[in-house]
């Protein structure tokens, strides 16, 4: 049975028990969206409710884009509760039930991001204290977020990354660790990436320092599918082909009284117009030099398009203007997946600041070395989520491509409303 809690928390379903803590997806009612509601009842000691509280308490004051974000917590009559935010209810001990491990392009993006939460989180003198699968979420439309705040504690900030690299490498491989080394079972996957595990989960690292060392990785390889039976059929059909064209020549020269047609010889100028392609721009730049440009929006969810004409403000070197997403009435999330930038970066950034990004704004980074009209098909680098002033990211070594700036919450405004914009786009060496 459910802790009283306030009225503003419609309870819809009852989704199970984490232990000893009872779980709901609710409806916020005062702002219309949805949330996860978890409880202690009755049975619970007071002496649990106060540790439930501190411990959820401490993640609160803790933001990341990679930490579950918490909107309530309170100790009540008859037992305590804590109000996060809703992931979408898959975690990764769900995937892993499912046979479903992480896919290689999205592993070291939010492997890195939950080590980075899981640093933020000591660095503000809390622990998680029983992290395992089932306290990550993580789908497909969403970043992978650090939860189940609250669980009666057993381990230390230690014992918290050695068990954050453990879930990881079960994650990854589908199996927990004790087995071959991910690089040996998973193909694609770079013999670093096991020292760097291995070595979260024998007490050698701290959460932020298996952070960097994730970020340093080198990117997996999904491997290249078989492509011999593809080029057999199509040398086949190409035979095939050829022997029809052959029989149709001989037959026009039956038809014909026995000589051959004259096939004219294509000209210089015919050849040349079916092969040309538009000339390949390219701009000369001096080591380290950084250029942006191509800026635009990305919508396939919507009617396209996003303001575009407003996007060339993102790289014009002014901070007087922006570029702004349309106004909603509803959070986004319940409207479409997001909405986004896009711009063409040339050389190498390592730093990328989004000038006057709307605080309480929640954006995703992806990177690509083509423009792409599904976000699906990019490669996700972080998370983001909005600070006042400028927000600041590190991004990994990534060259000559684009850019993608995935809008996935927008700033709630004074009216209700919600809106997000950046006056600026600043990429860096």
């Amino acid at each position: 049975m459910p802790a009283a809690i306030p009225d503003r928390y419609q309870l819809e379903v009852r989704l199970g028990r984490d232990g000893d803590i009872e779980e709901w997806l609710a409806t916020d009612s005062s702002l219309d969206r949805p949330v996860l509601v978890r409880s202690l009842g009755p049975e619970s000691s007071l002496e649990r409710r106060r540790q439930f509280v501190t411990a959820v308490s401490g993640a609160a004051r803790t933001s990341h884009a990679h930490l579950a974000r918490i909107f309530a917590v309170a100790e009540v009559e008859g037992g305590a509760y804590s109000v996060t935010e809703w992931t979408g209810g898959a975690t990764l001990a769900d995937r892993v039930a499912a046979n479903q491990p992480v896919d290689l392009r999205d592993f070291l993006p939010n492997a890195s991001g939950l080590a980075g939460a899981l640093a933020a989180l000591h660095a503000a003198d809390s622990v998680h204290g029983r992290l395992d699968t089932s306290a990550i979420s993580y789908s497909g439309a969403h970043l992978a977020k650090l939860g189940a705040f609250g669980r009666p504690a057993t381990t230390d900030a230690e014992g918290d990354v050695r068990a954050l690299s453990a879930a990881l490498e079960t994650a990854l491989t589908g199996s927990p660790p004790g087995g071959p080394p991910p690089s040996e079972r998973v193909d694609g996957v770079p013999r670093a990436l096991d020292t760097i595990l291995r070595g979260g989960q024998s007490g050698k690292l701290t959460a932020h320092g298996l952070e960097e060392a994730l970020r340093a990785a080198p990117t997996p390889r999904a491997p290249r599918s078989d492509t011999g039976p593809t080029s057999r059929r199509l040398l086949i059909a190409a035979l095939g082909l050829t022997i029809v064209a052959i029989g149709l020549v001989a037959l026009g020269i039956l038809l014909s009284g026995g000589s051959a047609p004259v096939v004219p010889t294509p000209t210089t100028e015919q050849t040349s117009s079916t092969t040309t392609e538009p000339p390949d721009v390219t701009t000369t730049l001096a080591e380290g030099e950084v250029t942006a440009t191509q800026p635009g929006t990305l919508d396939p969810f919507g009617e396209g398009g996003e303001n575009d004409q407003l996007a060339s403000n993102l790289i014009d070197g002014d901070v007087s203007t922006e570029w702004r997403t349309e106004r909603y009435l509803d959070p986004i999330v319940l409207l479409k997946p997001g909405v986004g930038v896009t711009v063409r970066v040339l050389g190498t950034p390592s730093v990328l600041e989004l000038v006057r990004l709307s605080a309480g704004s929640v954006a995703e980074i992806y990177w690509s070395e083509e423009r792409l009209d599904d976000p699906s098909g990019w490669q996700r680098v972080v998370g983001v989520n909005a600070t006042p002033g400028s927000t600041t990211v590190d991004l990994p070594p990534r060259e000559d491509g684009f850019w993608l700036i995935w809008l996935t919450e927008l700033a709630r405004q004074d009216d209700g409303t919600f809106l997000s914009s950046i006056a600026e786009l600043r990429f860096e060496p």
